[in-house]
């Protein structure tokens, strides 16, 4: 029996988290077996991989304060120059997280049946990564297109839920909220997010069979039940 893999992307704010909750509810009420898996993190290298990604600043203290002294780590990690990296290391980050995440994580869950539900995969890289750091430069799409295929072992999602907001709702929503932002985040400006967002259109356009575009700024309740009409259509099929 093969399970059904459902993604949830779209840019910082956008609700991914809460759907994705309310939906995990609802296949539970209808006594479906699904699971919740965040990307990245999911696995034990992709939890360390996640805390470098997002917090460098605390990962490095709790590194430097552990190994010191260690025989493999005569010196302390040099931070002199702050915690910045390039578009490049920072890509094989997150390819790396991934290959791990689908090896441990989506292919077992799937292949005993269950519907598994991702906050986030390999659609993320392209937008951040490939629209956001690279600016959509074509090589560096096919680039990450092919990267990601290979972490992927061929596990592509049954539906892709993108929860679209504007530029303009994002900060206003991360305005009310306390200061949670990650590293990552910070370091990204309000051009970034506007061209991790095209760069989900354009993939939503190329792949408008697997996509569901829905407006972030509805109600909660109102989202909710646009994704379950969705996902009733596909699960019906299992």
């Amino acid at each position: 029996m093969s399970g059904l893999l459902i993604t949830f992307e779209g840019i910082e704010c956008s609700g991914k988290g809460k759907q994705a909750t309310k939906l995990l509810a609802f296949l539970k009420a209808i006594n479906r077996e699904a699971i919740i898996l965040r990307e990245p993190g999911g696995t034990v290298y992709g939890e360390i991989l996640r805390t470098v990604i997002k917090h460098p600043q605390l990962a490095t203290k709790a590194i430097n304060e552990v190994f010191n002294g260690h025989e493999d780590f005569p010196q302390p990690i040099d931070i002199a120059n702050g915690f910045a990296r390039s578009p490049y290391c920072e890509l094989f980050m997150f390819l790396a997280n991934r290959a791990e995440f689908i090896d441990k994580r989506v292919k077992p869950a799937l292949a005993s049946g269950q519907i598994v539900i991702t906050d986030r995969l390999h659609y993320s890289t392209r937008a951040y990564q490939g629209g956001g750091r690279f600016h959509s430069e074509p090589e560096m799409i096919k680039t990450i297109n092919h990267l990601n295929a290979i972490a992927l072992q061929g596990i592509l999602p049954d539906l892709v839920i993108l929860l679209d907001i504007s530029i303009e709702e994002m900060i206003k929503r991360r305005t009310q909220e306390s200061d949670k932002d990650a590293f990552f985040e910070k370091t990204c400006d309000q051009d970034f997010f506007n061209r991790t967002r095209n760069e989900y259109l354009k993939i939503a356009e190329e792949e408008a069979s697997r996509f569901r575009i829905i407006d972030g700024t509805r109600s909660i309740l109102d989202i909710h039940h646009t994704i379950i009409s969705s996902v009733a259509k596909i699960v019906n099929q299992t």
